[in-house]
């Protein structure tokens, strides 16, 4: 199989996906509250927040593909390296057009029901630059479609006891630096703290900083890419007897 053949093949996937989703999300994510609030005849404005969503599906998605297209592209012949690109390039693509969809849709406003993204609301990384919020939510994107390409491929090279051992590792790590602060004096609490203030792009004078966040889901992105591409140069198909 072409290279150009498996990026349209998953990548028409992808679309076709996102296209359920959001005729999924418009439904009960719009209309029904919408009718909702024509029937109770409330005249509190309600909100919704458009990015959610989006973000638990990109996993989701990224998450269920692994297994199944990956078996697909070895079959027909195709290099691993070209399974990492071909990955890559669909989950830039699809969180490209996703992220902008959710963009115009926070415009988007009928009576008293109001769609927002609240990552790019004026309680967190507002930007009247809109480039610079399209940037934000595509890399927020980007990075958890890569999570969810790093976690399908864990689950499909890892089973039993190997799998169960190598998740409470990863979870004991949160819990080990949570001590380890705790006990520290105050001095290494304080650098904890404000390493923690550097990477959200957090100030007191200014607030919450789109690019400090932006290159913290960046440097974020390619950790997980570099972890996917290991894992997928020792991805097996698992062959499952009858």
């Amino acid at each position: 199989m072409k290279f150009q053949v498996a990026t349209r093949y998953i990548l028409i996937h992808q679309l076709i996906s996102l296209g359920i989703f959001f005729i999924w999300w418009i439904l009960f994510g719009i209309l029904f509250p919408v009718f909702g609030l024509y029937v109770s005849g409330s005249t509190e404005p309600v909100s919704s927040d458009v990015l959610i969503p989006i973000v638990i599906f990109s996993i989701i998605i990224s998450f269920l593909s692994m297994n199944s297209d990956f078996k697909f592209f070895i079959q027909c012949g195709l290099k691993r390296f070209s399974i990492f690109i071909v990955n890559l390039s669909a989950i830039a693509i699809s969180s490209l057009l996703s992220s902008i969809i959710a963009l115009l849709l926070s415009k988007l406003s009928i009576d008293k029901f109001n769609l927002t993204i609240f990552l790019i609301s004026k309680d967190a990384y507002h930007s009247d630059n809109f480039l610079l919020s399209l940037l934000l939510v595509f890399i927020l994107l980007f990075f958890f479609s890569s999570l969810g390409l790093v976690l399908g491929t864990f689950n499909d090279i890892f089973s039993g006891f190997k799998k169960i051992i190598i998740l409470l590792l990863v979870m004991s790590i949160p819990i080990v630096l949570s001590i380890l602060i705790q006990l520290g004096n105050s001095a290494m609490k304080n650098k904890w703290f404000n390493f923690l203030k550097s990477i959200i792009g957090y100030s007191r004078e200014k607030g919450f900083s789109p690019l400090p966040f932006i290159t913290t889901l960046f440097i974020g992105s390619i950790v997980l890419l570099f972890l996917f591409y290991f894992m997928n140069r020792s991805h097996e198909v698992q062959r499952k007897g009858v």
